[in-house]
């Protein structure tokens, strides 16, 4: 792992943290719950063996503790272990057929725990079983009124997840059988119904009206401490994972709104208060069970952007005098500002605006753990520090590739390298930030399995339980008449051959 020089500090101007836990946007706040196939080649030099356990060396054990140290409704944590092979073979493939000229499919919600692999397209959830002797045999389907408007990546310990949908009288009474149930047309959903599904099963373990939800411009969803939480614009609430029961609601007019939430080990907050056309952004830690403020961090005027990239350690993404990200701001546990990274965004992926969507906790190509961010640029993973914004140390792909970060599986990276247009296989490896040393763990034939779905920027590409998943995120219909009829791929999967 090699380090560059550390680069000139930056600071946006005029951002601080609050002097205390302010309430949050001076609302009135109704709390109504309880409180509580190829050749197997090395392609880099080095690769760092596996001892008996999991991947990144940890046993089987230390993973057994972590799962033991997480209760049921808690956001999972997957610590990895190695294939038994990392020779890759096609476990999901799935294709859907558009017939409608010009029209576009939302396919929204990409899933996976050990049993089963989900995805969302349309108003339709289908479940394909893992493990079997038949590759995308469906398991079970989750049929909705109207289309899918919001979902969150975070999973529970016993494999459940939130979605927002629009109800009846939702859409336009689009084709379901053609193009993936009725309206399509995100600006034309009314996004009122907020469920919890189990993904095993595909069954709905509850489903509510949201009071007030509106367009999905402004719908968001997420999920922390068995607790799922979702902004709509005019309101936000709050709802036990286990059971729906509602812990808080906010649908009180505001000079500040909740522009969305941030889930998994803790919870943020976004608002815009003030001038929808130059607001000013505030960052709030929550207590998921009140929906009280514990700190509020000021964003700098003048910014045209905020998203949430990690609710802890806390980390948001800023669009500073432009459209796009550019800079990253780590606080510390008071909301206070630690240190700011500053972007070349021309040579970056960071995945953090999504058209028509009101997402606020995306940045998917951006990993952090708790001491440094891990991103992709051109042909390297860099890390940063998070105390200090300096570069922590890089990992290399092979001449001419690239590399993008997955997710943490403990202490280790989980990384994806396509090999496309350079004849080499994909890869999925495990590295390790201290001493640098990686571990392959899948090798598969890349553009002849993923086809169009293995840019991180387009499409959702997952890794959980020694599988990757690749899901598209948007399928296009057909350009003219002659093309109807085609087929699209809208994921694909790939497991160990061992």
């Amino acid at each position: 792992m090699s380090f560059g020089p550390p680069p000139t500090p930056y600071h946006v101007p005029g951002s601080d943290a609050s002097s205390g836990p302010p309430p949050r946007t001076g609302r009135r706040r109704a709390a109504v719950g309880a409180v509580a196939a190829v050749l197997l080649v090395a392609l880099a030099a080095g690769v760092w063996a596996f001892g008996p356990g999991g991947a990144g060396g940890g046993s089987p054990s230390d993973a057994r503790a972590a799962a033991g140290r997480q209760a049921p409704d808690d956001i999972r944590e997957t610590v990895e272990k190695r294939p038994p092979s990392p020779e890759g073979t096609a476990v999901v493939s799935y294709e859907e057929t558009l017939r409608t000229v010009g029209r576009n499919v939302s396919a929204m919600g990409t899933w996976a725990t050990d049993e089963v692999f989900a995805k969302g397209f349309g108003n339709e959830i289908k479940g394909f079983r893992l493990g079997g002797s038949q590759a995308s045999e469906i398991a079970w389907r989750l049929t909705l009124p109207g289309p899918l408007c919001a979902v969150t990546r975070h999973v529970s310990v016993d494999g459940r997840t939130a979605i927002v949908y629009a109800g009846e009288g939702g859409g336009d009474g689009g084709d379901a059988t053609a193009d993936g149930g009725p309206d399509t047309d995100p600006l034309t959903r009314v996004c009122d119904r907020l469920a919890v599904f189990d993904i095993d099963t595909g069954k709905k373990m509850w489903d509510t009206r949201l009071a007030g939800a509106g367009s999905s411009l402004a719908v968001n969803v997420t999920m922390t401490h068995g607790t799922v939480v979702t902004a709509w614009g005019e309101g936000s609430a709050a709802y036990e994972l286990t059971g729906g029961k509602r812990l808080w609601a906010d649908t009180d007019p505001s000079a500040c709104a909740d522009e969305g939430f941030a889930g998994g080990r803790d919870l943020l907050a976004l608002l815009s208060c003030g001038d929808s056309a130059d607001p000013a952004y505030r960052v709030q830690k929550i207590d998921p069970r009140t929906g009280d403020a514990e700190w509020t961090y000021r964003v700098a005027r003048g910014v045209q952007g905020v998203y949430l990239v990690s609710s802890s350690p806390a980390v948001v993404a800023v669009a500073a005098g432009d459209v796009v990200v550019t800079d990253l701001i780590s606080l510390d546990e008071r909301g206070e500002r630690r240190a700011t990274i500053r972007l070349n965004r021309d040579h970056q992926v960071l995945d953090c605006d999504r058209t028509f969507s009101a997402v606020v906790e995306s940045c998917g190509a951006i990993v952090v753990d708790d001491d440094r961010l891990y991103l992709s640029e051109e042909d390297h993973i860099v890390a940063h520090d998070l105390a200090t914004g300096r570069p922590a140390g890089k990992f290399d792909a092979p001449a001419g590739g690239e590399m993008h970060p997955l997710r943490m599986s403990g202490e280790r990276l989980i990384a994806y390298r396509p090999g496309r247009g350079l004849g080499r296989p994909d890869a999925v490896v495990a590295l390790d930030p201290d001493s640098g040393e990686e571990t392959l763990l899948l090798l598969f034939a890349g553009g002849a399995e993923t086809g169009a779905l293995d840019d991180p920027a387009q499409n959702d590409i997952v890794y959980e339980h020694g599988r990757v998943f690749f899901g598209a995120r948007t399928v296009v219909g057909p350009y003219d008449e002659g093309e109807v009829g085609a087929t699209d791929q809208v994921a694909v999967g790939i497991e160990s051959a061992g």
